[in-house]
């Protein structure tokens, strides 16, 4: 596992927390962790590219939406990624994400699926930066 990524226990649930020089770099991560629960990563060839843009109104609510988006694509499309091309930009009304994801269809013959993630949550979840740092911690619903 990287020295960026920390995988947490929770009642029932499970968590990471992810660290980053920068608050781009901070959404990849969050992307990369979420797929690291949901495969060995490290057997995802990137074949095909997927854009996503969400919006939401504060950093919290867009990382929820962001890796919600991106189990939506996982469950619905059967699809797996393991690097993120993300810029995120304030707007008029709060930010926008924009990301390229790279990955490929399951393969259920090297992918190897953990679990299933229900939800991503709100639960205790704050993104925060220091000294130039950023910081936060995702719960999951499985």
């Amino acid at each position: 596992m990287p020295n960026w990524l920390r995988e947490i226990d929770h009642t029932a649930d499970v968590g990471i927390v992810v660290t980053a020089p920068d608050r781009d770099t901070l959404y990849a991560r969050a992307a990369v962790g979420t797929f690291r629960l949901l495969t060995h990563i490290e057997t995802v060839r990137e074949t095909t590219q997927e854009t996503v843009v969400v919006e939401a109104g504060d950093a919290e609510a867009l990382m929820v939406r962001w890796l919600s988006e991106l189990n939506f694509l996982h469950t619905t499309r059967h699809v797996l990624f393991r690097r993120f091309d993300v810029t995120v930009s304030e707007t008029q009304d709060g930010l926008r994400l924009e990301a390229t994801c790279h990955g490929e269809d399951i393969d259920r013959e090297r992918h190897p699926i953990y679990t299933e993630i229900k939800a991503v949550t709100f639960h205790d979840m704050q993104i925060q930066e220091t000294d130039g740092t950023w910081e936060v911690q995702v719960i999951y619903d499985l």
